[in-house]
């Protein structure tokens, strides 16, 4: 018998096991492999209903502007997704304390999102009211706006999405975790939402959110180091990673207003 990680637990639950990974399930205790999907669910259902859609959003963000601001430490506040009028199972977090799950922003019918096939995009939302405004390749964003990012990887089966701003700071947005195993960069078809928002702390001048893509599992520590060598440059709002053969690259750029600009 084989005692399975939490993060191959997370995606039994969700359906979305790679294939690479298939024979651990297989191996593994059914009794048990049960017993912590059913917990998870019902963790999970438990936070979904004390978090409704509309006032957990406001409940939330009357919080958040009320704590003192620093920089960076609101950046990975979290704010839980799940897809409006249809609960869905966001990756969980295992270690205490959880961020709260909340509700998806709400998207159009017709607009979803990433219409382009055969090639990785990411697109960013951000939050107006109750609705959600996506936003271009270097649309304008302020500190305090929430970001909401959806993802295709254009038929690639892995992928690491992580962002570096204009203070230097590199930020992973999935996988949720820094030691995260090769499997765990496995990614689902079509257009999916990362399940959760967050809000922009006061760095200057941009916000790019890098998508790397493969179709074959990706040492995250790797490709993690790359970006943290861009960060440092000074082209980093527009050079490319440096990355290894078999590695996709797609980015896009928000831009922030820069304060040294603005006092002259």
């Amino acid at each position: 018998m084989t005692s399975l990680p939490d993060w191959l637990v997370e995606r039994a639950a969700l359906d979305e096991v790679p294939a690479a990974a298939k024979h651990r399930l297989d191996a593994a205790d059914a009794a048990e492999l049960d017993h912590r999907v059913g917990a998870l669910r019902d963790d999970n259902a438990r936070e979904l209903a004390g978090y409704p859609v509309g006032p957990a959003i406001a409940q939330i963000m009357t919080r958040v502007n009320a704590r003192p601001r620093r920089s960076h430490a609101l950046r990975n506040s979290l704010l839980g997704i799940a897809t409006a009028g249809a609960a869905v199972l966001a990756v969980a977090h295992f270690a205490k304390p959880r961020p709260a799950i909340v509700g998806e922003l709400t998207f159009s019918d017709d607009d979803d999102g990433v219409r382009a096939k055969g090639k990785a995009r990411l697109v960013a939302f951000r939050q107006v009211g109750d609705k959600a405004e996506q936003l271009e390749q270097d649309a304008l964003c302020k500190q305090g706006d929430v970001i909401q990012l959806r993802y295709n990887a254009g038929g690639r089966r892995y992928g690491v999405i992580a962002s570096v701003d204009g203070a230097g700071v590199v930020t992973l947005h999935y996988p949720l975790s820094e030691d995260a195993p090769p499997e765990a960069t496995a990614v689902g078809a079509g257009t999916l939402a990362l399940p959760h928002a967050y809000e922009l702390d006061d760095a200057p001048r941009f916000e790019r959110f890098f998508f790397i893509t493969a179709q074959q599992p990706i040492d995250l520590p790797q490709s993690l180091a790359a970006i943290h060598a861009l960060a440092i440059r000074d082209d980093s709002a527009d050079a490319k990673l440096d990355l290894p053969q078999g590695l996709h690259q797609a980015s896009l750029r928000l831009r922030k207003p820069d304060p040294t600009k603005d006092s002259q």
